[in-house]
């Protein structure tokens, strides 16, 4: 089936850590992804309750806005 959800970069950055693993289960509400702007830090949380499906990023990667980062099942 589709995934619950999709989580996509709200700003452009580098990604700098990622505290989740495919298999994890997370909550809503939980950071899954922080990314580096301008020397802010931003913490992406997710909105779903599940699984971690896949991450389609790596540390130190670039990203742009609407990137998807990660999805949840």
């Amino acid at each position: 089936g589709a995934p619950a959800e999709v989580v996509t970069a709200p700003l452009a950055g580098s990604v700098i850590d990622i505290p989740v693993s495919p298999g994890d289960q997370v909550s809503s509400g939980q950071v899954v992804i922080v990314i580096e702007a301008m020397k802010m830090e931003t913490q992406i949380r997710c909105s779903a309750h599940g699984h971690i499906a896949s991450i389609d990023v790596a540390k130190g990667d670039s990203v742009h806005v609407d990137q998807s980062l990660l999805s949840i099942s």
